[in-house]
């Protein structure tokens, strides 16, 4: 390997420097002498002691190798292949015999170690052979005279050389280097707690290392320190409940282990009340963070009336939050003649039944369709998709979406922008089909009929009727558990039980609610993905409307009995009437977007978290049909009175 004079040139440098760096500041200066290059070398000899320093330390956890020393980053190609920064699956038995040779020929504690380690961990991966114990060996010792001879630039640097050093040393079963490791980081962790600093790395370093051989002295020395960072924490003067609750985190599970419940007590009710104080001197959206960490810790305590206390001081400040929360709004003009564009292209000319299924089908988005909004949204607003956000409900915190880690959490929001994207346009067509038609409450609740999935028919046309005449109150407290009853049917009719064990009575049994029922994966598969997921987003989620839960436990109020929520509630039913039929056409919408993504693929696409993106009159493009799907309208529905 032919490595260039410029690159050897940073090596000689950094290796005669007296004054403390760390590996950052020599990859940098490395990384400047290969780009200067003017001479083309071979890849693996410009990049092979970057490379070195540019690799990040304790990613045991992460792919490609789960290697303590990997990627900083990840991402993916335009073929959807996962790509490494730097990729470690780049690496060549040559590059790790240069290494080999570095770890010779260095006399730098830092640099030392580093290659010696990189010897050590990545020799069986990079070049397929067993590593040397003499590099381990190496690598330790370097970590430990880096620390002791000053020669890293931060207290980091000096953290993560202990924590390696501990690690290889009881790896390769070296009693005298842990020992000589071991003492080292309690010394220090005496020193970090007289300044409230790293204490907390070394503490975990050395009690989660089950080969680290702490004595019982050892860690009561630990705990004594530990009580010295908390006391300070939880000090009128100084009162630090977030410094505190981390103490305590240590402190609990010794004390709970040990069975010293009384420091238990001790503890977590200091914590409590830290976190407490803390939120009487906030805004009333932060003491519903403060209040909960301290109803926590009360609980951890044992302390049951503190907990049924805070819980309500909670609730309370959930309710006081609204004042501070803020509203935003986008403003949409829409053309008189485009909506009437529009409703001519939903409303069919003397087929009143046509045009409730071209309602029910088009204001439907696919579940596919959310998924690449939400998607998008990511690769757009990064920050913003990876936030956890609480969904409040009046008294308390109905749910959290947590970004990419919440599965189908993000689909929620975008579910959500759709339905009120199209509010205006679903109203105008309820509207115009009653109107052109001069629909009666019974012919509408014949076509949700048409699937028999309701038990008391009067009561769906009662319903029905209330929301043509504007009862909305009536409308959504009679229709909403009508949606419940529908699923309990449809999942009867599948052979599934309806019924459940009442949870702490032997022998009795209850119903099963709507979240139950859209559980049954049969049911799921009955009705399709994008059918189950908008009821279950409307209906029986926390991360939706939820207006299920709303209802049935009493927590709806009047605000929520609008036109716009009744109509939701009005078209869920129109969807269940036909299912089979609006599930095809979710399927063919999803067929048409894919075409037409494919088609535009090179082509800037309109960011569709605007106003307007979804445009109505592009779905009902792929959605509505010039005449009945499964021909005359006798074949295609079975009129009731």
């Amino acid at each position: 390997m032919q490595i260039p004079d410029t690159i050897e040139a940073v090596i000689a440098e950094f290796d005669g420097r007296a004054e403390p760096f760390d590996t950052h500041t020599l990859q940098s200066a490395l990384s400047r002498a290969r780009t200067a290059l003017v001479d083309k070398t071979a890849i693996s000899d410009a990049w092979a002691d970057l490379v070195a320093f540019a690799f990040q330390a304790e990613q045991e956890d992460r792919p490609p190798w789960n290697t303590y020393f990997g990627p900083y980053g990840s991402g993916a190609d335009h073929d959807g292949n996962v790509v490494y920064f730097p990729d470690v699956r780049q690496l060549t038995p040559e590059i790790v015999d240069h290494w080999e040779q570095r770890v010779d020929a260095i006399v730098h504690p830092v640099m030392k170690a580093r290659y010696a380690d990189l010897v050590w961990d990545l020799s069986r991966n990079a070049a397929e052979r067993r590593p040397d114990v003499r590099f381990a060996r190496i690598a330790i010792e370097n970590y430990i005279a880096s620390v002791t001879d000053g020669r890293n630039a931060d207290d980091h640097d000096d953290m993560e050389a202990m924590k390696r050093a501990l690690q290889l040393a009881t790896s390769i079963r070296d009693a005298e280097k842990t020992t000589i490791v071991k003492n080292m980081m309690l010394a220090r962790f005496d020193v970090e707690v007289k300044k409230d600093g790293w204490w907390h790395t070394l503490y975990d370093a050395l009690t989660t290392n089950r080969k680290s051989g702490l004595t019982p002295d050892q860690k009561t020395g630990l705990v004594a320190g530990l009580e010295k960072v908390f006391a300070r924490f939880i000090a009128d003067a100084s009162v630090d409940p977030h410094g505190a609750e981390r103490v305590a985190n240590c402190l609990l599970p010794l004390y709970s282990g040990i069975e010293d419940f009384d420091s238990v007590t001790r503890v977590g009710l200091a914590v409590s009340g830290a976190f407490e104080k803390k939120a009487a001197s906030g805004s009333r959206m932060q003491a519903m963070a403060w209040l909960q960490t301290a109803a926590e810790f009360a609980r951890r305590a044992g302390d049951g009336e503190r907990l049924k206390r805070l819980r309500v001081e909670r609730e309370a400040a959930i309710r006081d939050s609204a004042s501070e929360m803020q509203s935003f709004s986008y403003s949409q003009e829409i053309k008189k003649s485009e909506i009437e564009d529009y409703l001519n292209s939903v409303i069919a000319d003397g087929n009143w039944q046509q045009s409730l299924f071209n309602i029910a089908a088009q204001f439907i988005t696919p579940k596919q369709e959310l998924r690449h909004r939400a998607k998008e949204g990511a690769a757009k607003h990064p920050l913003m998709s990876i936030f956890t956000m609480s969904v409040i409900a009046g008294d308390h915190v109905a749910a959290e979406v947590s970004g990419d880690d919440d599965g189908d959490g993000p689909l929620y929001r975008y579910a959500d922008f759709a339905r009120q994207t199209n509010l205006l346009f679903l109203s105008k067509a309820l509207d115009a089909a009653v109107e052109r038609h001069k629909l009666s409450p019974e012919e509408i609740a014949a076509f949700v009929q048409r699937k028999e999935l309701f038990t008391d028919f009067p009561l769906v046309i009662a319903g029905i009727k209330a929301w043509i005449e504007g009862d909305y109150v009536k409308c959504l407290f009679v229709l909403v558990p009508q949606i419940e009853d529908a699923f309990r049917n449809l999942a009867r009719s599948l052979g599934e039980s309806v019924t459940k064990e009442k949870r702490g009575q032997k022998g009795w049994e209850v119903s099963s609610n709507l979240g139950d029922l859209l559980a049954m994966e049969r049911v799921k598969a009955e009705v399709g993905e994008d059918i189950h997921f908008w009821i279950k987003a409307i209906f029986a989620d926390g991360r939706g409307m939820n207006l299920r839960n709303l209802v049935a436990h009493g927590l709806a109020s009047r605000e929520a009995a609008s036109y716009y929520t009744c109509e939701l509630v009005i078209h869920s039913m129109l969807m269940l009437g036909a299912y089979p039929d609006v599930a095809a056409i979710c399927v063919r919408k999803v067929e048409a977007l894919e075409k037409r993504r494919a088609e535009t693929k090179d082509v800037e696409e309109p960011d569709e978290d605007e106003p307007g993106a979804e445009g109505c009159l592009v779905a009902v493009e792929d959605a509505t049909v010039d005449k009945p799907i499964l021909g005359g309208p006798d074949d295609w529905f079975e009129e009731r009175s």
